[in-house]
C-alpha cells in the first residue's frame, strides 16, 4: 500500500492529540513518536488486528475513522484508543479493528514504539503519569485495579519474600529487577488491628500491597469496597502523586508491605526499565476495563 514521502509533523501530532493519554503528553515528545511512525494509506477496506490477536502497531487515523465493534454506544469509544491500549498492555482485542477504504494512518510499529520510550526517559516517565491519571478514574469506580496473587502471600518478611512480591507487582515482564530488589530494601510492614485506619502519607498515596486481611474502602462520596489479601492500594495515586481518594479501614487483622510514594518516584526516575513495566502493567489494566465493555 502506498506510503507518503512527506510527513506532515504538525498533522501527526494533532492526531495523537485525539487519543488519550496523549493528548497531555508535551508537543516535542509527541513529535518524537510522530517522527518515528510511517504514514500509510488504505485503499480498500483493511481489517489491522484480528479479533483475539495483539496488535502489532499502534494505528492513529490522520484522515478517516477507525471501527472495532463493541463501544458504539459509549460517545468516549476511541478504537484507535482501545488498540493502542492493548498494544502497550500486551493484551488481545475483543472484535476486529478496521481501517475503512480511503483511510490515511500513522502507523508506529510496536518495537519502534518501545524503542522510542526506552530512548527517551522523560517522554517514558509522562506517559506512564498520564496513564496513571486515567487508571485513578478506573480504580475510583471499580476499586483496587491490581491483584498479585489469588490468596494471601507467604508469611516471610525477609528481603527474598518482598521482592518474590514486588516482583509479581512491578516487574512481571523482566525488567526492572534492580528497582524491585531496591524497592523491597525500603519497604516496610505495616500491621493493623479489625477497625484501624491506614495512617494517611505525607504527600502522595503511599502503595499498600495487601498480604493477610483485608481493607474497606470508604470514598467520600460513593460507595464502599473491599480489598483483600492479594490486592494492591494507591499504586496509581503513588506514580501520578495524589492522594489516596479513600479512607481504608482494617475489617480483620490486616498486613500489608507499604512502599513510600517518595520511594517509588525515586525508583521510576533512576530506572528505565521499571518505568516501562509499570506502562505495561497501567496499560494492561486500561484495555482490559475498555475491551472487556459490553455494548
Amino acid at each position: 500500500m502506498p506510503e507518503s514521502t512527506r510527513p506532515d509533523l504538525a498533522g501527526r501530532v494533532l492526531a495523537l492529540t485525539r487519543l488519550a493519554p496523549f493528548q497531555v503528553l508535551p508537543p516535542a515528545e509527541l513529535s518524537q513518536l510522530a517522527l518515528a511512525g510511517r504514514e500509510q494509506v488504505v485503499l480498500r477496506r483493511r481489517v489491522l488486528v484480528k479479533a483475539g490477536e495483539r496488535p502489532d502497531a499502534m494505528h492513529v487515523p490522520l484522515r478517516g475513522d477507525l471501527s472495532m465493534a463493541g463501544g458504539e454506544k459509549n460517545p468516549d469509544w476511541n478504537p484507535a484508543r482501545v488498540a493502542g491500549l492493548a498494544l502497550l498492555g500486551e493484551r488481545c482485542v475483543r472484535a476486529d479493528l478496521v481501517a475503512p477504504c480511503g483511510t490515511v494512518l500513522l502507523v508506529l510499529e510496536r518495537d519502534t514504539f518501545l524503542a522510542v520510550l526506552e530512548e527517551h526517559g522523560e517522554l517514558c516517565r509522562h506517559l506512564l503519569r498520564a496513564l496513571a491519571w486515567q487508571l485513578r478514574t478506573v480504580q475510583q469506580a471499580s476499586g483496587p485495579a491490581f491483584r498479585i496473587t489469588s490468596q494471601q502471600t507467604p508469611d516471610g518478611t525477609d528481603l527474598i519474600s518482598r521482592m518474590l512480591v514486588l516482583r509479581k507487582l512491578l516487574g512481571p515482564g523482566g525488567g526492572g529487577i534492580a528497582a524491585v530488589a531496591r524497592l523491597a530494601r525500603v519497604a516496610r510492614e505495616l500491621r493493623l488491628a479489625s477497625g484501624m485506619e491506614v495512617p494517611p502519607a505525607p504527600r502522595g498515596a503511599d502503595v499498600l500491597i495487601i498480604t493477610h486481611g483485608s481493607l474497606r474502602l470508604l470514598p467520600k462520596q460513593g460507595t464502599a469496597r473491599m480489598a483483600r489479601a492479594g490486592e494492591v492500594v494507591g499504586l496509581a495515586e503513588a506514580v501520578a502523586g495524589v492522594p489516596l481518594p479513600v479512607q481504608a479501614v482494617a475489617t480483620v487483622p490486616t498486613a500489608a508491605l507499604v512502599i513510600s510514594q517518595a520511594e517509588l518516584a525515586g525508583a521510576i526516575e533512576d530506572d528505565d526499565l521499571l518505568c516501562l513495566e509499570l506502562i505495561r502493567g497501567f496499560a494492561a489494566e486500561l484495555s482490559t476495563e475498555e475491551i472487556g465493555r459490553e455494548p
